[in-house]
């Protein structure tokens, strides 16, 4: 059951394949319908479904059908839920995505076990049939049968004896028709215990069932699941790390969660020889000070850490407490219960730059296995820290390009203001208002920086004209305005061949246009005209008008507000005029000196 229609289809198609009959449902109420009509060996459920749990879903199916099966696939899982799926009758659960040849596994042992309750129902009348061990006490603990496979698990035990420590409690059946199934431990092997009431009598009867292989299985692939888990989670924070050091501490952390680790370090190398500790889970601060090791041949270089970090190679030691290398640590070793531990290299770059290990509190905790899955965890390293150093650099390499860039743009922007003194600082007034707009409607920091390097620029085509136009005090005639307005296209020339990151070029040729085409050059009306032309259009009418020119004294700013409130649609870009408005109205904008 899943609400995911692709991931129903596959998997039924892939069952059909292996043999298996397979139906599918959306819902956990279609599938518990589906459920009552046809009976199930295994019911897949997924832990989310649209209308209720997956747990919740199987607890009704095996109410009306005790012997199907339910194994739970999540991608949410967590141990307390899956503590919660087995108590409630739950086989397994796996973690998506999971290996088909997981899930096949674990359904056939399912099926194995389903089938197996089946058998023991069809032999109850005749346990001395029963492969299996089979036994009958009464109400006071007391065994009154024995088969021969019981016989020879507990050879000690015969009928008139108490039944064995192993087995737990037994309920008396008092004649109620009550059926338990739970595990029990006997020697080195792993039992499901079934017990029965007799019918007619106050006697139990216990059925066994040998699982200590499939319990292996079991193990190993919740380990599989939680190292997937794992190795996932510190992926994914790969690609939002924001420095080397938060990314040693996640890892550190999220190994801390694995099977018997008790504690996590991740050290790196010092041209003196010594380990400096970045970073480590399960140990605290103070403890972490009194480690010293060492990466040279000194007898504080001999443990797993100094080892894995002076030959770049893994390095196991099973039992701590009886190596003579951990001997110039033998306190710590006795204080911090350590028994077991790993160390696998860490590199960047193809250089050997630390260590990542691990501790256990269990002796030979670090299988072959678990070194493998470490190594990956070094590997993920490596990528992330190359990742954040290549950025690092990145950025210092941009913060440079954009500081010359800077510079460009403004000594360009003075040899303009050189020529027209008048309208000295025009261009960095109109950068600094179009950028604060810009800001004001939630542009992206990147858009917002084009708008400076425009607002710089916009005027760039003024250097082509007469140096008497532009500082003339009287009225300009009409050829003179004609050349006035062709400062723009004269800039659009001048910038064209120029690779911006941002459209510079087409910007500064069409800051005279007009949302209905009254403006210059082109007559272009809104749908035609770049964003960053209509933010400068707004900020370069409020400084011109606010300003002084040779020509006419300064209007001000409020004749400023009057002309592009209401111009608002007509002329004038609707989101970009209320936004300065805000910012001198709310805000409290003001042309500050560079």
């Amino acid at each position: 059951m899943d609400d995911d229609p692709k991931l129903r289809k596959t998997l039924c198609d892939i069952l059909r394949l292996k043999g298996f009959e397979a139906g599918a449902a959306e819902t956990g109420a279609l599938g518990i319908a589906e459920a009552g009509n046809t009976f199930f060996n295994v019911a897949l459920l997924d832990l989310k479904l649209p209308d209720m749990s997956g747990i919740e879903v199987m607890e009704r199916i095996k109410h009306a059908t005790p012997l199907t099966e339910a194994i739970i696939l999540t991608g949410h899982a967590s141990l307390d839920t899956a503590v919660e799926a087995t108590n409630k009758g739950a086989f397994s659960y796996l973690l998506k995505p999971y290996a088909m040849d997981d899930l096949l596994l674990h359904i056939r042992h399912a099926i194995d076990r389903q089938q197996a309750q089946q058998e023991i129902l069809r032999l109850a009348s005749f346990p001395t049939m029963d492969p299996n061990p089979v036994m009958e006490v009464d109400a006071a603990r007391v065994i009154t049968y024995l088969n021969p496979a019981a016989k020879q698990l507990f050879p000690r035990l015969a009928v008139g004896q108490p039944a064995p420590a192993e087995l737990g409690y037994l309920p008396a059946a008092s004649g109620e028709d009550r059926q338990m199934v739970r595990e029990v431990n006997v020697d080195n092997a792993t039992f499901e215990q079934f017990l029965y009431p007799v019918p007619h009598s106050e006697m139990v009867r216990i059925h066994l069932l040998d699982i200590t292989e499939r319990k292996v299985d079991e193990a190993r692939l919740r380990r599989l699941n939680l190292l997937l888990l794992t190795i996932r989670n510190i992926n994914e924070y790969l690609l939002v790390a924001e420095s080397e050091a938060a990314l040693y501490h996640f890892v550190c952390e999220a190994l801390k969660g694995l099977e018997d680790v008790i504690g996590v370090i991740i050290s790196l190398r010092q041209p003196d020889h010594t380990l400096n500790h970045v970073a480590w889970a399960g140990f605290s601060e103070t403890m972490m000070a009194d480690l010293v090791v060492r990466w040279d041949g000194s007898e504080f270089g001999g443990g797993v850490m100094g080892v894995a970090a002076r030959e770049a190679v893994p390095n196991v030691v099973t039992d701590i407490e009886h190596d003579t290398r951990y001997l110039p640590w033998r306190e710590i070793v006795q204080t911090w219960q350590l028994k077991s531990a790993a160390a696998v290299p860490l590199a960047s770059d193809g250089e050997t730059m630390g260590v990542l290990a691990a501790y256990s509190g269990r002796r030979d905790a670090f299988s072959e296995e678990i070194i493998n899955f470490l190594l990956e965890v070094a590997n993920d390293i490596a990528l992330g820290v190359h990742a954040l150093r290549l950025d690092k650099r990145l950025h210092a390499t941009l913060a440079s390009l954009r500081k010359s860039l800077d510079g460009t743009v403004e000594a360009v922007a003075r040899m303009v203001e050189l020529r027209d003194p008048y309208t000295a600082g025009h261009q960095r007034r109109v950068a600094q208002l179009a950028c604060a707009i810009g800001k004001e409607m939630g542009l992206p920091e990147r858009q917002v920086e084009g708008l400076r390097v425009i607002g710089y620029l916009h005027d760039i085509g003024k250097i082509a004209l007469p140096a008497e136009i532009l500082s003339k005090p009287s009225t300009l005639s009409a050829l003179e305005i004609a050349m006035i307005r062709g400062h723009s296209g004269a800039g659009y020339d001048i910038l064209k061949d120029i690779e911006f990151p941002w459209p510079v070029a087409q910007a500064v040729w069409q800051h005279h246009e007009r949302l209905d085409g009254s403006g210059y050059p082109q007559g272009l009306k809104s749908p035609d005209i770049l964003l960053e032309a209509r933010i400068l259009m707004v900020a370069d009418t409020v400084e011109a008008m606010a300003s002084h020119r040779p020509y006419r004294a300064a209007r001000g700013l409020d004749a400023a507000f009057h002309e592009i409130s209401t111009n608002k649609g007509k002329l004038y870009e609707p989101t970009a005029v209320d936004a300065c408005l805000r910012l001198f109205t709310e805000h409290g904008f003001s042309w500050g000196e560079k």
